[in-house]
């Protein structure tokens, strides 16, 4: 009984550590993976397989007293195929200014660094240019 117990433990312990940890910079958040929400947060444990993840940028800067920019994008996406469970980081270009902010927004590119990536680039599309690829590819299974 003691050895099916332990087995067991075991069995739960090792099927919960099976998901990658994502941790974007403060100024990213995510929020839903495959379309289903999730709390607003820089960092997220999340399990192998083809996924499309939702980020949204905020940041505030201020130049003065009296000004301040807050500035925020509206969704990207990044569909993510996650093929081992390991903690990866992103990050972007800095980010200094309202100005370095609205050109991330404009063309969203991150950089992922983990245990079997380096300096790998990731180009985040709008809800504009995913449906399109959904098109295209809808089209292209459709013609066979």
């Amino acid at each position: 009984m003691k050895k099916f117990i332990a087995i067991t433990l075991l069995s739960a312990v090792s099927s919960m550590s099976m998901a990658a940890t994502i941790s974007l910079p403060d100024y990213l958040v995510f929020t839903s993976i495959d379309g289903q929400p999730t709390e607003r947060s820089s960092t997220i444990d999340i399990k192998q397989g083809q996924h499309l993840v939702e980020l949204r940028f905020f940041e505030v800067f201020t130049a003065g007293a009296d000004d301040t920019n807050f500035v925020k994008s509206d969704s990207l996406y990044w569909s993510l195929n996650l093929t081992n469970d390991e903690d990866i980081q992103v990050s972007t270009k800095d980010i200094l200014s309202a100005k370095n902010a609205k050109s991330f927004i404009s063309s969203p590119v991150i950089t992922l660094n983990s245990a079997s990536m380096s300096n790998e680039t990731v180009t985040l599309v709008n809800h504009e240019e995913l449906m399109a690829i959904i098109m295209k590819q809808h089209r292209k299974m459709m013609s066979h």
